[in-house]
Parts: structure tokens; C-alpha cells; sequence
């Protein structure tokens, strides 16, 4: 008898177990009320301006209460490696400071972003979680939830410090912690501007706005930044050094050897010099590119092939220089840039494709393309 009361019991439990997950799982498939979504920059995509503790609305803890507009990577650069982003036109002798920000620890809290107001979002844990000050002690805490067909993040940032007596964190505030965003980043010169902007929306200790950081737009002026802001070290200053190396040595020993022997097959001195070309000039870029800042290398693996291609073409007095050899220079340079890249980032998948890139511009002359 006693026994059957323990299985009916087990089995209750279990059924009413599995009916929370159920109902659980439900909610947590629903999207928050379409009017509570809110576009951070206008376009058409959205974020739910709070943060749950599940993947349902029913568990909303704290609004979000900064957002960031700016092409997420850049954002992300920008707390996590900012003197060595690419920040758009800064100008003049601006300067980009260090970054504060270190990688945390933290409990999931999940938001919502949809590319619209329909049911075509879906429930995100931050993309990256990060803080100033001690975990054990008192910190500024944000979590980032990027837009994935926008140009902005939405961050949720607060005050926080460790209590022991309950084991966690304590939040003291929202408003601190957007103030901290606010004073980190409004002196930057690569944010435009900081304003607070109503959306609307009120809960979560907001009031319905959030800070709105707008950064500078990024362009091909701005790929120069890291130049001029940053003083280059040896290492760096070696990649365009060893790029001019490469190819005016080859030009230089190939006029060198013809004027010792000019008697022999000029075959033979191409046989030589032409592999070095082919193989140094990515081998070193790569090797010169290891632990360098991703942007920096590629930059400046582009200017050193450049740069040395017209110093060739200038020393053997090619005069005016032909579009199509503009166009296949460039098309190298290009390719030994995202070499540098995917040297730099160690990514073997971006290495293979600048590789493959400057292989077929090297073969194009000599299947009559070019």
C-alpha cells in the first residue's frame, strides 16, 4: 500500500513538474507585447527595453538604459579594445584613451530583438558581459545586446557590489551605472554625441529613456586613425619596411645579376627571384602580423605593397602607369591585407582567403587577364 502512495506521489510530482516546464517553455516562446518594443535608431529593428530573467517578459528585471548607435563591432571595440580600433575621422592630434573595461562574470539576463514588430525576433543573452571595479567588491556591471540587422547595442548598465550574506550581487542603481557609460565615453573623438532620448517605455527602474551614444560614422579616412593616434611600434613599422624589402630586393637583384652575367637565360634569374615574390611576400606578412592589432596590420600591409610597387615601377621608369596595372597592384594589395588580417587574428579561415586571393592576382598576367 505504501508503496503505491510512493509511486502515485513520484508520479504527481513528476506530472506537475513536467507541466511548469511546459507551461514554462510556452511563455518563454511567446514575444513581449508588440508595443513595448521600441527601435533605437529608428530603422526597422527592434528591442524589448528591459531584461528578464527567463526568456519571457513575466521575468523583466532591469531596463535597458543606454544604447549605443554604431555598428556593433565598433561598439564592441570600444569597450573591450578601444586604442586599437578603427574610430572613424577623428582628426588633428586626437587621441583615443585605454579602455577601463574588462570581461565578467555574471548572471544571464535575457532581452528581446527582432528585425520587427512581428513574431520574427527571438530572446538573446548578451553577447559579451563587462565591468569596472572588483567582483568581491563594488563594480559598474554592463550587458551588451547587439541589434543583428541594426547599427546599435543596447546595454544594461548598473552599480552593483557583493554581498555575503545573500551570496550575490546587490544592484544600488541604473542611473549610476548609465552616468558611468556617459563620463567613459562622451570625450571620445569618435562619438559624435550624448543626449537622453524618450522611448517611452517605463519600468525596470527607468523612467521611460535611455542614453543615447551616437558615434562618429566610420570611413575609409577613419582606416587611418590608428596611424595617428597610436604610435606605431618597431614590429609594426616592420611590415611595410620588409614589404619594400621583398620587392625592390628582387627588383634590385634581378637587375644586379644581369649586369654580372648577361649572358645567361634571364629564365634563370626569374626561376630564382620569382618564387621570392611569390612566396616571401605573404610569408612575411604573416609572420609580422602575429599579435598585432588585427586593423593596424591589414593598413599597413596594404600601404607597404602599395608603396613598394610604385617604387618599382618608378625605378625601372614606367611612365605614365597603365589603369589595368593600377587596378592588379591595388588588387594585391588588398589581398596581402586580409593575409595580414587573418595573420593577426590567427583565423586560418581568413588567412586561406587572402592566400587564395594574392595566388589568383599573381596568375591572372599569366593567363592573359591583366
Amino acid at each position: 500500500m505504501r508503496s503505491r502512495r510512493a509511486l502515485l506521489a513520484t508520479l504527481l510530482v513528476a506530472a506537475v513538474l513536467a507541466a511548469t516546464a511546459a507551461a514554462g517553455a510556452s511563455t518563454a516562446a511567446q514575444p513581449p507585447p508588440s508595443e513595448q518594443l521600441v527601435s533605437p535608431d529608428g530603422s526597422e529593428s527592434y528591442v524589448w527595453p528591459y531584461t528578464s530573467r527567463s526568456r519571457s517578459a513575466d521575468g523583466r528585471t532591469l531596463a535597458l538604459n543606454v544604447v549605443v548607435l554604431g555598428e556593433p563591432n565598433r561598439v564592441r571595440r570600444a569597450f573591450v579594445g578601444r586604442s586599437d580600433a578603427d574610430w572613424g575621422p577623428v582628426g588633428g592630434n586626437a587621441t583615443v584613451d585605454v579602455s577601463p573595461w574588462r570581461p565578467a562574470h555574471g548572471s544571464v539576463r535575457y532581452s528581446y530583438v527582432g528585425a520587427d514588430r512581428e513574431e520574427s525576433g527571438e530572446w538573446v543573452a548578451p553577447a559579451y558581459q563587462l565591468a569596472v571595479g572588483e567582483y568581491f567588491g563594488q563594480r559598474t556591471h554592463i550587458r551588451a545586446y547587439p541589434s543583428a540587422s541594426g547599427n546599435w547595442t543596447a546595454l544594461q548598465a548598473h552599480t552593483e557590489y557583493w554581498d555575503w550574506f545573500r551570496l550575490r550581487h546587490t544592484v544600488t542603481g541604473i542611473a549610476p551605472g548609465a552616468a558611468f557609460v556617459e563620463r567613459d565615453l562622451a570625450d571620445e573623438p569618435f562619438v559624435d554625441g550624448v543626449e537622453r532620448r524618450t522611448h517611452g517605455q517605463p519600468g525596470g527602474g527607468s523612467d521611460g529613456s535611455w542614453l543615447a551614444v551616437e558615434f562618429t560614422a566610420a570611413t575609409l579616412l577613419g582606416a587611418a586613425v590608428p596611424l595617428t593616434t597610436r604610435r606605431l611600434s618597431r614590429r609594426e613599422l616592420a611590415i611595410p619596411v620588409a614589404l619594400l624589402g621583398v620587392v625592390l630586393g628582387v627588383r634590385a637583384w634581378g637587375l644586379a645579376a644581369e649586369a654580372v652575367a648577361p649572358g645567361v637565360n634571364p629564365k634563370l634569374y626569374v626561376a630564382v627571384g620569382y618564387p621570392v615574390l611569390v612566396v616571401g611576400t605573404p610569408a612575411a606578412t604573416v609572420v609580422l602580423s602575429h599579435e598585432r592589432p588585427a586593423l593596424r596590420a591589414a593598413l599597413l600591409a596594404f600601404t607597404g605593397l602599395a608603396l613598394a610597387t610604385l617604387l618599382d615601377l618608378a625605378l625601372v621608369g614606367v611612365e605614365p602607369i597603365p589603369g589595368r596595372i593600377v587596378r592588379h597592384r591595388l588588387a594585391l594589395s588588398t589581398a596581402l591585407a586580409v593575409v595580414a588580417f587573418g595573420g593577426a587574428r590567427e583565423d586560418r579561415r581568413v588567412l586561406a582567403v587572402g592566400v587564395g586571393a594574392w595566388l589568383v592576382g599573381l596568375a591572372a598576367p599569366l593567363f592573359g587577364v591583366v
